[in-house]
């Protein structure tokens, strides 16, 4: 990855303001859930039902799912991200340091899990049957998660932790079509060298808060250009 392709991903992310300080409620939500659903249909993106945790999972290309929509009490959790362990792993990662609640490593089937809690949370009856539906309803209730900057079209969900999943909101515009961004601290807390994971990106991110205030972040980058 060189410097960049890496400032190009730094200015996109720096626009995704969660509390949508660019434009209303009402827009974002509508144009949010209509490029969604074209995440939902892109070439490489796979989305399933899964019975274990009642929700929908999107998969992408490399393997990385979410999952979203969850109704079973048994997940704990209102959103599930998963993504391949191993590359954390050869990167120093020492399980039992990571900190309980969000995260969780199976060694055996070599995944890394964060599970988010949202609080009250209510579906609607047609959540099962459609992963859109899903995500409105996800977004009816806790509309603060879903951030949008009007200038470079790229909307995302805060999950928690400083995690989050991005998409495109027109993906002829960008080939940043789907990231999934980590907070790097809990993991080099548990010992990981976050500059040599395999597949991820570590890049200091300009970001925006709500009142306009900029900052940098570092996180932890895996993207997909799915045109």
């Amino acid at each position: 990855m060189n410097m960049k392709r890496i400032l190009v991903l730094c200015l996109v992310l720096s626009a995704l303001l969660f509390g949508a300080a660019f434009a209303s409620p009402d827009v974002v939500s509508v144009y949010g859930a209509r490029s969604f659903d074209v995440l939902l249909h892109a070439k490489g993106v796979v989305v399933a039902r899964n019975d274990t945790t009642d929700s929908w999972v999107l998969t992408s290309p490399g393997g990385e799912s979410f999952a979203f929509g969850i109704r079973s009490p048994a997940a704990n959790a209102d959103l599930i991200v998963q993504v391949d362990a191993r590359p954390f792993l050869t990167a120093g990662l020492i399980p039992g340091r990571l900190p309980s609640g969000i995260y969780a490593i199976d060694t055996s089937a070599d995944l890394l899990t964060m599970h988010y809690e949202l609080g009250s949370v209510t579906l609607p009856e047609d959540a099962d049957i459609s992963p859109l539906a899903a995500l409105n309803g996800l977004i009816a209730n806790r509309r603060d998660i879903l951030g949008y900057h009007a200038a470079l079209g790229h909307f995302g969900l805060a999950l928690g932790g400083g995690n989050m999943v991005e998409w495109a909101g027109n993906m002829a515009a960008t080939d940043k079509d789907l990231v999934f961004v980590l907070n790097p601290r809990p993991l080099i807390d548990a010992g990981v060298d976050t500059k040599n994971i395999s597949g991820w990106v570590l890049a200091d991110v300009p970001m925006m808060d709500a009142q306009g205030r900029r900052f940098t972040e570092s996180k932890l980058l895996r993207f997909y250009n799915l045109d």
